[in-house]
């Protein structure tokens, strides 16, 4: 995959292999890297990192394929969210929003 980093408004992406043939991407919405958002009711705090989240800068066509081959998918921000769930591999109703930042864990199951 050719991946150009000046590019703005985009995505950060990380891969990461897992023995076994598995993959694992964290991707994060730009606009919110580097974020903390906190809930006191629910004793929540997300902690949007640099060191773990900020990857290459990826297009929402390269985010794409990274959602349709990865095994393992952790995704921060409404856009790549959004994004999954109009691809069908995130329900709605499993997103986690804490402080108006979104976030949600896949697992994709394969036998």
């Amino acid at each position: 995959m050719i991946v150009d980093n000046n590019k703005t408004g985009g995505f950060h992406a990380k891969l990461i292999e897992i023995p076994g043939g598995l993959t694992m991407v964290s991707i994060v919405d730009e606009e919110v890297l580097g974020s903390k958002a906190y809930d006191e009711s629910r004793g929540i705090v997300l902690d949007v990192n640099r060191s773990f989240y900020e990857g290459i800068v990826i297009s929402e066509g390269e985010a794409v394929k990274l959602l349709e081959e990865a095994n393992i998918l952790i995704l921060v921000g409404s856009r790549i969210i959004g994004l999954a769930v109009e691809m069908g591999i995130v329900n709605p109703d499993s997103i986690l929003k804490v402080g108006g930042i979104e976030y949600v864990q896949v697992f994709k199951i394969i036998y």
